[in-house]
Protein backbone atom coordinates (compact mmCIF):
# COMPACT_ATOMS: atom_id res chain seq x y z
CA UNK A 1 0.00 0.00 0.00
CA UNK A 2 1.14 3.39 -0.83
CA UNK A 3 1.05 5.82 1.91
CA UNK A 4 -0.84 9.11 1.26
CA UNK A 5 1.06 12.29 1.81
CA UNK A 6 -0.50 14.75 4.28
CA UNK A 7 -2.42 17.65 2.75
CA UNK A 8 -0.37 20.76 2.12
CA UNK A 9 -1.27 23.92 3.96
CA UNK A 10 -2.24 26.93 1.86
CA UNK A 11 0.35 29.70 2.24
CA UNK A 12 -1.35 33.09 2.59
CA UNK A 13 0.50 36.33 2.04
CA UNK A 14 -1.12 38.43 4.76
CA UNK A 15 0.84 41.54 3.83
CA UNK A 16 -0.97 41.63 0.52
CA UNK A 17 -4.45 41.41 2.08
CA UNK A 18 -3.75 43.70 5.04
CA UNK A 19 -4.90 46.99 3.37
CA UNK A 20 -8.18 45.41 2.25
CA UNK A 21 -8.82 43.99 5.70
CA UNK A 22 -8.33 47.42 7.26
CA UNK A 23 -10.93 48.92 4.90
CA UNK A 24 -13.44 46.16 5.70
CA UNK A 25 -12.92 46.51 9.45
CA UNK A 26 -13.26 50.30 9.20
CA UNK A 27 -16.55 50.01 7.33
CA UNK A 28 -17.93 47.47 9.80
CA UNK A 29 -16.91 49.44 12.89
CA UNK A 30 -18.73 52.47 11.48
CA UNK A 31 -21.86 50.43 11.15
CA UNK A 32 -21.54 50.44 7.35
CA UNK A 33 -23.28 53.81 7.44
CA UNK A 34 -21.93 54.68 4.03
CA UNK A 35 -24.23 52.04 2.56
CA UNK A 36 -27.19 53.00 4.70
CA UNK A 37 -30.18 54.36 2.74
CA UNK A 38 -30.93 56.80 5.55
CA UNK A 39 -27.61 58.57 5.00
CA UNK A 40 -27.21 60.65 1.85
CA UNK A 41 -25.45 63.61 0.36
CA UNK A 42 -28.19 65.93 1.60
CA UNK A 43 -27.20 65.19 5.20
CA UNK A 44 -23.60 66.17 4.57
CA UNK A 45 -24.71 69.22 2.62
CA UNK A 46 -27.00 70.38 5.42
CA UNK A 47 -24.22 69.99 7.98
CA UNK A 48 -21.79 71.96 5.85
CA UNK A 49 -24.38 74.66 5.23
CA UNK A 50 -25.08 75.03 8.96
CA UNK A 51 -21.38 75.30 9.75
CA UNK A 52 -20.98 78.09 7.19
CA UNK A 53 -24.10 80.11 7.93
CA UNK A 54 -24.13 79.63 11.71
CA UNK A 55 -20.66 79.97 13.24
CA UNK A 56 -22.00 79.19 16.74
CA UNK A 57 -23.62 75.92 15.73
CA UNK A 58 -27.12 74.66 16.32
CA UNK A 59 -28.82 75.41 19.63
CA UNK A 60 -26.25 78.00 20.64
CA UNK A 61 -23.41 75.52 21.00
CA UNK A 62 -19.98 76.68 19.79
CA UNK A 63 -18.83 75.56 16.38
CA UNK A 64 -16.38 72.68 16.15
CA UNK A 65 -13.86 72.57 18.96
CA UNK A 66 -15.32 75.54 20.82
CA UNK A 67 -14.09 78.33 18.56
CA UNK A 68 -15.97 80.40 16.03
CA UNK A 69 -15.53 79.53 12.38
CA UNK A 70 -13.06 82.03 10.86
CA UNK A 71 -13.72 83.56 7.45
CA UNK A 72 -11.77 85.58 4.92
CA UNK A 73 -8.43 85.35 3.15
CA UNK A 74 -6.38 85.84 6.33
CA UNK A 75 -8.03 82.84 7.97
CA UNK A 76 -7.62 80.67 4.87
CA UNK A 77 -3.90 81.37 4.70
CA UNK A 78 -3.22 80.52 8.31
CA UNK A 79 -1.27 77.40 9.12
CA UNK A 80 1.67 76.11 11.08
CA UNK A 81 3.82 79.10 10.16
CA UNK A 82 1.29 81.66 11.38
CA UNK A 83 0.77 79.73 14.62
CA UNK A 84 4.52 79.77 15.20
CA UNK A 85 4.66 83.51 14.61
CA UNK A 86 1.84 83.99 17.12
CA UNK A 87 3.66 81.97 19.78
CA UNK A 88 6.87 83.97 19.46
CA UNK A 89 5.00 87.28 19.44
CA UNK A 90 5.62 88.36 15.84
CA UNK A 91 1.97 88.09 14.86
CA UNK A 92 -1.04 89.23 16.85
CA UNK A 93 -3.72 86.68 17.53
CA UNK A 94 -7.09 87.11 15.91
CA UNK A 95 -9.30 89.20 18.14
CA UNK A 96 -12.72 87.81 19.02
CA UNK A 97 -14.79 89.70 21.51
CA UNK A 98 -18.26 88.97 20.19
CA UNK A 99 -20.24 90.93 22.76
CA UNK A 100 -18.11 94.05 22.41
CA UNK A 101 -18.10 93.83 18.60
CA UNK A 102 -21.88 93.51 18.44
CA UNK A 103 -22.33 96.37 20.91
CA UNK A 104 -20.05 98.65 18.89
CA UNK A 105 -21.81 97.67 15.68
CA UNK A 106 -25.15 98.61 17.21
CA UNK A 107 -23.77 102.00 18.32
CA UNK A 108 -22.34 102.54 14.82
CA UNK A 109 -25.71 101.81 13.22
CA UNK A 110 -27.38 104.34 15.53
CA UNK A 111 -24.75 106.97 14.70
CA UNK A 112 -25.11 106.25 10.98
CA UNK A 113 -28.89 106.74 11.09
CA UNK A 114 -28.52 109.93 13.15
CA UNK A 115 -26.00 111.34 10.64
CA UNK A 116 -28.58 111.09 7.85
CA UNK A 117 -30.71 113.77 9.51
CA UNK A 118 -27.91 116.35 9.69
CA UNK A 119 -26.55 118.84 7.16
CA UNK A 120 -23.25 120.42 6.29
CA UNK A 121 -20.12 119.84 8.30
CA UNK A 122 -22.07 118.36 11.20
CA UNK A 123 -23.30 115.63 8.87
CA UNK A 124 -19.76 114.83 7.75
CA UNK A 125 -18.47 114.67 11.32
CA UNK A 126 -21.33 112.38 12.36
CA UNK A 127 -20.55 109.99 9.51
CA UNK A 128 -16.87 110.04 10.47
CA UNK A 129 -17.85 109.09 14.02
CA UNK A 130 -19.94 106.20 12.69
CA UNK A 131 -17.00 105.08 10.55
CA UNK A 132 -14.79 104.96 13.66
CA UNK A 133 -17.32 102.81 15.52
CA UNK A 134 -17.64 100.41 12.59
CA UNK A 135 -13.87 100.18 12.46
CA UNK A 136 -13.65 99.29 16.16
CA UNK A 137 -16.41 96.71 15.75
CA UNK A 138 -14.51 95.05 12.90
CA UNK A 139 -11.29 94.91 14.92
CA UNK A 140 -12.98 93.16 17.85
CA UNK A 141 -14.30 90.26 15.78
CA UNK A 142 -11.82 89.60 13.05
CA UNK A 143 -12.36 87.07 10.25
CA UNK A 144 -16.10 87.02 10.73
CA UNK A 145 -19.28 88.01 8.98
CA UNK A 146 -19.59 90.97 11.31
CA UNK A 147 -16.19 92.28 10.24
CA UNK A 148 -17.28 91.99 6.62
CA UNK A 149 -20.44 94.02 7.25
CA UNK A 150 -18.56 96.52 9.42
CA UNK A 151 -15.97 97.16 6.70
CA UNK A 152 -18.75 97.82 4.21
CA UNK A 153 -20.51 100.27 6.50
CA UNK A 154 -17.23 101.93 7.47
CA UNK A 155 -16.55 102.60 3.78
CA UNK A 156 -20.14 103.81 3.29
CA UNK A 157 -19.74 106.23 6.19
CA UNK A 158 -16.58 107.69 4.69
CA UNK A 159 -18.33 107.93 1.33
CA UNK A 160 -21.24 109.94 2.73
CA UNK A 161 -18.79 112.10 4.69
CA UNK A 162 -17.18 112.79 1.26
CA UNK A 163 -13.88 111.33 2.40
CA UNK A 164 -13.58 109.52 -0.90
CA UNK A 165 -9.95 108.52 -0.57
CA UNK A 166 -10.52 106.79 2.80
CA UNK A 167 -13.69 105.21 1.48
CA UNK A 168 -11.84 103.70 -1.47
CA UNK A 169 -9.15 102.32 0.80
CA UNK A 170 -11.71 100.55 2.99
CA UNK A 171 -13.64 99.25 -0.05
CA UNK A 172 -10.36 97.87 -1.37
CA UNK A 173 -9.61 96.27 2.01
CA UNK A 174 -13.04 94.64 2.06
CA UNK A 175 -12.63 93.11 -1.41
CA UNK A 176 -9.09 91.98 -0.64
CA UNK A 177 -10.06 90.23 2.60
CA UNK A 178 -13.44 88.93 1.38
CA UNK A 179 -13.20 88.56 -2.41
CA UNK A 180 -16.46 86.57 -2.53
CA UNK A 181 -18.56 88.92 -0.41
CA UNK A 182 -22.20 89.48 -1.41
CA UNK A 183 -21.75 93.24 -1.83
CA UNK A 184 -19.46 93.18 -4.89
CA UNK A 185 -21.91 94.96 -7.20
CA UNK A 186 -22.55 97.70 -4.67
CA UNK A 187 -18.86 98.09 -3.88
CA UNK A 188 -18.04 98.23 -7.58
CA UNK A 189 -20.62 100.98 -8.14
CA UNK A 190 -19.22 103.06 -5.29
CA UNK A 191 -15.63 102.66 -6.45
CA UNK A 192 -16.67 103.53 -10.01
CA UNK A 193 -18.26 106.78 -8.78
CA UNK A 194 -15.12 107.69 -6.88
CA UNK A 195 -12.80 106.91 -9.80
CA UNK A 196 -15.01 108.83 -12.24
CA UNK A 197 -15.00 111.85 -9.94
CA UNK A 198 -11.21 111.78 -9.68
CA UNK A 199 -10.79 111.53 -13.45
CA UNK A 200 -13.17 114.41 -14.09
CA UNK A 201 -11.46 116.52 -11.41
CA UNK A 202 -8.07 115.84 -12.97
CA UNK A 203 -9.37 116.74 -16.43
CA UNK A 204 -10.78 120.00 -15.06
CA UNK A 205 -7.65 120.98 -13.13
CA UNK A 206 -4.64 118.78 -13.65
CA UNK A 207 -1.85 118.98 -11.09
CA UNK A 208 1.65 117.54 -11.48
CA UNK A 209 2.56 114.34 -9.72
CA UNK A 210 4.83 116.11 -7.22
CA UNK A 211 2.09 118.47 -6.00
CA UNK A 212 0.61 117.09 -2.76
CA UNK A 213 -3.00 117.42 -1.65
CA UNK A 214 -3.27 118.09 2.10
CA UNK A 215 -6.60 119.89 2.35
CA UNK A 216 -9.22 118.11 0.23
CA UNK A 217 -10.39 114.74 1.68
CA UNK A 218 -12.24 113.98 -1.53
CA UNK A 219 -9.01 113.41 -3.44
CA UNK A 220 -5.88 111.30 -2.89
CA UNK A 221 -2.53 112.70 -1.79
CA UNK A 222 -1.34 113.21 -5.37
CA UNK A 223 -1.84 112.04 -8.96
CA UNK A 224 -5.63 112.22 -8.87
CA UNK A 225 -6.07 110.98 -12.45
CA UNK A 226 -3.63 108.12 -11.98
CA UNK A 227 -5.47 106.98 -8.86
CA UNK A 228 -8.74 107.07 -10.78
CA UNK A 229 -7.36 104.80 -13.51
CA UNK A 230 -5.86 102.48 -10.90
CA UNK A 231 -9.23 102.07 -9.17
CA UNK A 232 -10.96 101.31 -12.47
CA UNK A 233 -8.37 98.66 -13.30
CA UNK A 234 -8.81 97.10 -9.86
CA UNK A 235 -12.59 96.93 -10.35
CA UNK A 236 -12.06 94.95 -13.55
CA UNK A 237 -9.68 92.56 -11.79
CA UNK A 238 -11.70 92.14 -8.59
CA UNK A 239 -15.04 91.54 -10.29
CA UNK A 240 -14.64 90.99 -14.07
CA UNK A 241 -18.28 89.87 -14.50
CA UNK A 242 -19.87 92.38 -12.14
CA UNK A 243 -22.64 94.85 -12.75
CA UNK A 244 -20.32 97.74 -13.63
CA UNK A 245 -17.54 95.78 -15.33
CA UNK A 246 -18.54 96.91 -18.83
CA UNK A 247 -19.04 100.50 -17.61
CA UNK A 248 -15.58 100.38 -16.09
CA UNK A 249 -14.00 99.10 -19.30
CA UNK A 250 -15.77 101.78 -21.32
CA UNK A 251 -14.64 104.51 -18.92
CA UNK A 252 -11.02 103.37 -19.15
CA UNK A 253 -11.15 103.31 -22.94
CA UNK A 254 -12.74 106.77 -23.17
CA UNK A 255 -10.11 108.18 -20.83
CA UNK A 256 -7.34 106.69 -22.98
CA UNK A 257 -8.98 108.10 -26.10
CA UNK A 258 -9.26 111.57 -24.61
CA UNK A 259 -5.62 111.45 -23.51
CA UNK A 260 -4.52 110.64 -27.07
CA UNK A 261 -3.45 107.06 -26.29
CA UNK A 262 -5.21 105.73 -29.37
CA UNK A 263 -3.54 102.32 -29.60
CA UNK A 264 -4.37 101.53 -25.96
CA UNK A 265 -7.89 102.88 -26.43
CA UNK A 266 -8.46 100.67 -29.50
CA UNK A 267 -7.37 97.58 -27.57
CA UNK A 268 -9.61 98.44 -24.60
CA UNK A 269 -12.61 99.09 -26.87
CA UNK A 270 -11.91 95.75 -28.54
CA UNK A 271 -11.79 94.11 -25.11
CA UNK A 272 -15.24 95.48 -24.30
CA UNK A 273 -16.58 94.41 -27.70
CA UNK A 274 -15.35 90.83 -27.26
CA UNK A 275 -15.92 90.36 -23.52
CA UNK A 276 -19.31 92.04 -23.07
CA UNK A 277 -21.34 91.38 -26.25
CA UNK A 278 -24.60 92.30 -24.48
CA UNK A 279 -23.35 95.60 -23.12
CA UNK A 280 -25.29 98.77 -23.77
CA UNK A 281 -22.00 100.37 -24.82
CA UNK A 282 -21.51 98.10 -27.84
CA UNK A 283 -22.27 100.70 -30.52
CA UNK A 284 -20.28 103.48 -28.90
CA UNK A 285 -17.40 101.09 -28.22
CA UNK A 286 -17.23 99.94 -31.84
CA UNK A 287 -17.64 103.46 -33.19
CA UNK A 288 -14.86 104.84 -30.99
CA UNK A 289 -12.70 101.78 -31.71
CA UNK A 290 -12.95 102.66 -35.39
CA UNK A 291 -11.95 106.25 -34.65
CA UNK A 292 -9.07 105.10 -32.43
CA UNK A 293 -7.75 102.78 -35.13
CA UNK A 294 -7.80 105.57 -37.71
CA UNK A 295 -6.05 107.92 -35.31
CA UNK A 296 -3.36 105.33 -34.54
CA UNK A 297 -2.54 104.74 -38.24
CA UNK A 298 0.93 106.20 -38.92
CA UNK A 299 1.12 106.32 -42.70
CA UNK A 300 1.72 104.23 -45.84
CA UNK A 301 5.20 103.14 -44.77
CA UNK A 302 3.90 101.56 -41.56
CA UNK A 303 1.58 98.66 -40.76
CA UNK A 304 -1.79 98.46 -42.51
CA UNK A 305 -3.45 96.59 -39.60
CA UNK A 306 -5.18 99.68 -38.13
CA UNK A 307 -6.71 100.43 -41.55
CA UNK A 308 -7.96 96.92 -42.20
CA UNK A 309 -9.37 96.64 -38.67
CA UNK A 310 -11.10 100.03 -39.02
CA UNK A 311 -12.61 98.85 -42.30
CA UNK A 312 -14.00 95.77 -40.54
CA UNK A 313 -15.52 97.94 -37.83
CA UNK A 314 -17.30 100.13 -40.39
CA UNK A 315 -18.88 97.12 -42.08
CA UNK A 316 -19.83 95.58 -38.72
CA UNK A 317 -21.41 98.79 -37.43
CA UNK A 318 -23.56 99.20 -40.52
CA UNK A 319 -24.67 95.57 -40.34
CA UNK A 320 -25.18 95.26 -36.58
CA UNK A 321 -26.53 98.73 -35.74
CA UNK A 322 -28.52 99.99 -38.75
CA UNK A 323 -30.50 102.53 -36.72
CA UNK A 324 -27.48 104.02 -34.95
CA UNK A 325 -25.48 103.93 -38.21
CA UNK A 326 -28.17 106.02 -39.90
CA UNK A 327 -28.03 108.55 -37.09
CA UNK A 328 -24.23 108.81 -37.46
CA UNK A 329 -24.20 108.42 -41.23
CA UNK A 330 -22.06 111.49 -41.86
CA UNK A 331 -19.29 110.43 -39.46
CA UNK A 332 -19.30 106.85 -40.77
CA UNK A 333 -19.16 108.02 -44.39
CA UNK A 334 -16.24 110.28 -43.59
CA UNK A 335 -14.41 107.46 -41.85
CA UNK A 336 -15.06 105.08 -44.74
CA UNK A 337 -13.81 107.62 -47.29
CA UNK A 338 -10.71 108.21 -45.22
CA UNK A 339 -10.02 104.48 -45.01
CA UNK A 340 -10.33 104.02 -48.77
CA UNK A 341 -8.15 107.05 -49.45
CA UNK A 342 -5.39 105.77 -47.19
CA UNK A 343 -5.63 102.25 -48.61
CA UNK A 344 -5.30 103.65 -52.12
CA UNK A 345 -2.36 105.73 -50.95
CA UNK A 346 -0.56 102.58 -49.82
CA UNK A 347 -0.97 100.99 -53.25
CA UNK A 348 0.12 104.23 -54.92
CA UNK A 349 3.31 104.29 -52.87
CA UNK A 350 4.06 100.71 -53.96
CA UNK A 351 3.49 101.61 -57.61
CA UNK A 352 5.75 104.65 -57.43
CA UNK A 353 8.45 102.67 -55.69
CA UNK A 354 8.44 100.07 -58.48
CA UNK A 355 8.35 102.69 -61.23
CA UNK A 356 11.40 104.48 -59.82
CA UNK A 357 13.27 101.17 -59.87
CA UNK A 358 12.21 100.66 -63.53
CA UNK A 359 10.26 97.56 -62.47
CA UNK A 360 7.51 98.57 -64.87
CA UNK A 361 5.71 95.25 -64.89
CA UNK A 362 5.15 95.43 -61.12
CA UNK A 363 4.29 99.13 -61.35
CA UNK A 364 1.59 98.39 -63.96
CA UNK A 365 0.11 95.79 -61.63
CA UNK A 366 -0.27 98.32 -58.80
CA UNK A 367 -1.56 101.07 -61.12
CA UNK A 368 -4.23 98.73 -62.48
CA UNK A 369 -5.13 97.68 -58.96
CA UNK A 370 -5.83 101.32 -58.07
CA UNK A 371 -8.03 101.70 -61.13
CA UNK A 372 -9.98 98.54 -60.33
CA UNK A 373 -10.35 98.80 -56.54
CA UNK A 374 -10.02 102.50 -55.75
CA UNK A 375 -11.44 104.20 -58.82
CA UNK A 376 -13.40 106.62 -56.64
CA UNK A 377 -10.27 108.08 -55.04
CA UNK A 378 -7.98 110.87 -56.33
CA UNK A 379 -5.27 108.27 -56.92
CA UNK A 380 -7.17 106.77 -59.87
CA UNK A 381 -6.29 109.73 -62.12
CA UNK A 382 -2.68 109.58 -61.00
CA UNK A 383 -2.56 105.85 -61.71
CA UNK A 384 -3.83 106.37 -65.26
CA UNK A 385 -1.18 109.03 -65.82
CA UNK A 386 1.47 106.66 -64.50
CA UNK A 387 0.32 103.90 -66.84
CA UNK A 388 0.50 106.22 -69.84
CA UNK A 389 3.99 107.29 -68.85
CA UNK A 390 5.47 103.77 -68.84
CA UNK A 391 3.77 102.51 -71.98
CA UNK A 392 6.38 101.04 -74.30
CA UNK A 393 8.99 100.86 -71.55
CA UNK A 394 10.75 97.53 -70.88
CA UNK A 395 9.15 95.38 -68.21
CA UNK A 396 12.36 94.88 -66.23
CA UNK A 397 15.19 97.29 -65.42
CA UNK A 398 18.37 97.14 -67.58
CA UNK A 399 21.14 94.83 -66.52
CA UNK A 400 23.80 96.94 -64.79
CA UNK A 401 26.34 94.17 -64.30
CA UNK A 402 26.49 92.51 -67.70
CA UNK A 403 30.11 91.55 -67.17
CA UNK A 404 29.09 89.25 -64.28
CA UNK A 405 26.98 87.19 -66.66
CA UNK A 406 30.13 86.33 -68.64
CA UNK A 407 31.66 84.93 -65.45
CA UNK A 408 28.73 83.18 -63.76
CA UNK A 409 26.55 82.48 -66.75
CA UNK A 410 23.00 83.48 -67.59
CA UNK A 411 19.72 82.32 -66.04
CA UNK A 412 16.36 81.68 -67.69
CA UNK A 413 14.38 84.70 -68.74
CA UNK A 414 12.07 84.64 -65.74
CA UNK A 415 15.01 84.43 -63.33
CA UNK A 416 13.37 81.56 -61.44
CA UNK A 417 14.86 78.28 -62.63
CA UNK A 418 13.23 76.38 -59.78
CA UNK A 419 9.86 76.87 -61.49
CA UNK A 420 10.92 74.69 -64.39
CA UNK A 421 9.49 71.27 -63.65
CA UNK A 422 11.51 68.27 -64.87
CA UNK A 423 9.91 66.30 -67.68
CA UNK A 424 8.65 62.92 -66.68
CA UNK A 425 10.42 59.98 -68.23
CA UNK A 426 8.37 58.12 -70.83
Amino acid sequence: MTRKSPPRKLAINWSMWLPYSIVVVSLCTNGCSIFSPSRGSQTDYAAAKRSIENPVGVGGEPYGDGTFRPEGVSAEREGVTSDFFERIGLRAKRRRDVDLAQSLYGQADAAFEAAKTLEGEARAEAFRKAAGLYKDAAKNWQSSGLEQDALLMQAESHFFAEDYYRAELVFSELVKEYPRNPYLDHVGSRRFEIADYWLKSDAHQHKPFVVLNVSDPKKPWNDTGGHGMRVLERIRIDDPTGKVSDDTTMRIAVEQYEKGKFEEAAMTFEDLRMTYPDSEHQFNAQFLEMQSLLASYQGPTYSSVPLTDAHKRVLQIVKQFPKEAEEHQQEINQAYSKIRFQMAERVWEQAEYRRKRSENSSAKFHYNRILEEYGDTPFAERAQTGLDAIQGEPSDPPQRFQSLLWIFGDTPDDGRPWREMPQSAE
